[in-house]
């Protein structure tokens, strides 16, 4: 019943979405979808492809109704993420039957990825990259005597083997469709952010218990290991910068690295559309070519860089970091 429905809907509105600008909001029309799984779930997105309308956009909709004004990104809600799955999906699909064929590949894919992350967090052994580094901390974490250590330990890697899946994903599933392929990388991508939420949230209380996480208390592993967390805890700007606050002092004192203060220091400015300090955050331009954002001093961009013994001059990291920006 509610298919047939949609597919009416779709043949109504067609024309309202054939043309939507990239910046543009999600038609009203389409918002029950992005509240209500089975709804996302059972709508007709090769229809709503048929009739021309930009899937690309309206997936981007999707993850800008997820932007506070002037504020972070929170993570998509389940009915969103299957919404915007099936978008993505949908645009890469040759027809109806390829999409359900990829759906298919999709679910076992996922699959086999959560029996891998079940098998790391237990004890599994990763060898290869790059996985093997998530594979040893997981090990570290396990032999810590430190419990809050240890427990830091065990979220870090949960945090990496996140992120190692996007580019080494199909070491664990196998080669699968592009249009499959959008969709693990939308789960992804919000397994990701909410293990990020969680992580954000366990260390706020932590440090507010015990402090900032110094080489002299846990070790110079577990205190950058922190600093990662901090990194990526994006969902929560002002914990960020009171990380900072906490850093800054004990970078003079020899507690933490001043490496990572520097990376932190980058990243809340290019967050805050200020000039950053030591050209570390950048984004990819072209194919093979990143460029820094903006530079507070990029006169003496190297000699701060060198203070806070970050790697290379800057043209250095940038020629490295070009690798990152594939073709």
């Amino acid at each position: 019943m509610f298919r047939i429905g949609m597919i009416a809907a779709v043949a109504m509105l067609t024309a309202g979405f054939q043309s939507i600008p990239a910046g543009a909001q999600l038609p009203p029309e389409l918002i029950p979808l992005t509240e209500d799984v089975g709804a996302a779930s059972s709508f007709d997105y090769m229809a709503l492809k048929a009739s021309g309308a930009d899937l690309t956009a309206l997936s981007g909709a999707v993850f800008r109704r997820t932007m506070a004004e002037g504020g972070p990104r929170r993570c998509l809600t389940e009915a969103e993420a299957v919404f915007q799955e099936n978008l993505a999906a949908a645009a890469e699909a040759a027809d109806q039957v390829a999409f359900d064929d990829d759906r298919a590949a999709a679910s076992e894919a996922w699959g086999k990825w959560l029996l891998f992350v079940e098998g790391m967090q237990n004890g599994q052994v990763a060898t290869e990259e790059p996985f093997k580094w998530a594979s040893d901390r997981y090990a570290r974490a396990a032999a810590e005597t430190n419990p809050r250590a240890r427990e830091l330990e065990y979220r870090t890697a949960g945090d990496q083997l996140h992120r190692y899946a996007f580019t080494g994903g199909a070491q664990v599933w196998g080669e699968v469709s592009p249009a499959a392929n959008a969709r693990l990388m939308n789960r992804l991508g919000r397994s990701t952010c909410i293990t990020d939420k969680d992580n954000t949230e366990w260390l706020k209380a932590d440090v507010a218990a015990n402090g900032w996480f110094t080489r002299s208390a846990t070790g110079e592993r577990a205190s950058s290991s922190a600093w990662l967390m901090a990194q990526h805890a994006d969902n929560d700007r002002d914990f960020q910068r009171h990380v900072l606050a906490l850093m800054e002092p004990l970078v003079e004192q020899g507690e933490v690295s001043p490496n990572n203060y520097g990376y932190l220091f980058d990243r809340i400015a290019v967050a805050e559309n200020r000039p950053q300090r030591y050209g570390t955050q950048g984004e990819c331009k072209s194919p093979g070519r990143w460029e820094p954002n903006a530079l507070e001093d990029p006169e003496r961009v190297d000699a701060l860089r060198a203070e806070a013994e970050i790697y290379g001059t800057l043209a250095e990291y940038q020629a490295r970091m070009h690798a990152h920006c594939p073709g």
